[in-house]
């Protein structure tokens, strides 16, 4: 019998080493009413089911909301799991997700509502669950009821936060930063408390080693480095910066030592191949970094929100891109 879940488990990436980490610092606690944006702790208990799971069984996962109004985006290990309408001190959860367990794909959607306060909501939640007769054969659809608890959240920093101005993604001057008709799962988005990003509006793509870079603008090559070496452990990354028509500046980094192919003053066109990927610099896990600066040269804590106009993959109600979602190049 598959396993029923509420929702899968969000990873927690620090990745250190893109052009100012900003450890330290302090983080105010959301304020009453409702400040849902956050990374919060979820906990699921089974209390009654037919699907085969014992009550009481427990799991302990992370999401992150992102509240727009009365609305909120919920986040989870796959990316955009599903939606919140907020009312006062409740807010009613709706989401679907599909697992593959052993073959057998099911399809779980859950609802329910929580109440409480910025710290802590608690509620109960109704998952439904069928299965794929193909991959599963004769199975019938059953029912898992939860008690929730959501706690300990790590809200977003207002200061980050602020200067999200995205636009709509049909819009946007950048193109994913790799070649058309590949895709790669976005790690780590913009201004998340919880790893590298809290004061960056920046994006950080599981891209592995080799794989070619691309200039996501039309501009000029300002600054490259490719000494570093691809171990993860430098104290310092491979990267190229471009200035951009309008004068921002698109940083490109943790590129792959000796793998940079482009000069100080060249023109690049969107789409050329800038780099190869590589993992150089301070950092958990091989990725690209891209983000983009007001101006140059660059300073920490005056980027801007970006997306891109040539991916059909989801963004959140602000309009930037998901923690955990795939994003193809078209």
């Amino acid at each position: 019998m598959c396993k029923a879940h509420f929702i899968l488990v969000l990873p927690a990436l620090c990745l250190a080493g893109c052009g100012g980490d900003n450890n330290g610092g302090t983080t105010d606690p959301p304020s009453d009413p409702l400040d849902l944006t956050a990374v919060w702790e979820l906990r699921t208990t089974v209390t009654s089911n037919t699907c085969g799971m014992p009550n009481g069984e427990t799991d302990t996962d992370r999401i992150i909301l992102i509240q727009c109004g009365d609305r909120a985006d919920v986040i989870a290990g796959q990316g955009l799991w599903g939606s919140a309408t907020v009312s006062g001190q409740a807010v009613s959860f709706a989401g679907t997700d599909v697992e593959t367990d052993e073959g057998c794909e099911s399809t779980q959607q859950s609802v329910g509502t929580a109440t409480g306060s910025s710290a802590l909501l608690e509620g109960t939640f109704t998952t439904n669950v069928t299965f794929d007769p193909v991959s599963c054969g004769p199975m019938e659809a059953c029912t898992v009821e939860t008690a929730v608890r959501l706690s300990s959240p790590t809200p977003y920093r207002d200061s980050c936060l602020n200067r999200d101005q995205f636009g709509a993604p049909s819009a946007s001057p950048y193109m994913l930063p790799w070649p058309a008709g590949e895709s790669y799962v976005l790690s780590n988005s913009y201004c998340v408390p919880t790893g590298g990003h809290r004061e960056q509006q920046a994006y950080d793509f599981l891209i592995p080693i080799g794989d070619p870079v691309v200039a996501a603008r039309d501009g000029i090559v300002r600054q490259i480095k490719e000494d570093s070496p691809d171990d993860g452990q430098g104290t310092d990354h491979n990267h190229v910066m471009i200035e951009h028509s309008d004068g921002t500046v698109g940083f490109y980094a943790h590129l792959r030592q000796n793998g940079i192919l482009v000069e100080v003053g060249e023109n690049v066109t969107a789409g050329q191949t800038i780099a190869e990927a590589g993992h150089s610099g301070t950092t958990d896990v091989v990725h690209l970094h891209f983000g983009v600066y007001d101006d140059w040269p660059p300073t920490e804590g005056e980027d801007r929100a970006v997306n891109f106009r040539n991916t059909t993959g989801p963004v959140d109600c602000r309009g930037g891109l998901v923690n955990g979602a795939t994003y193809a190049a078209q």
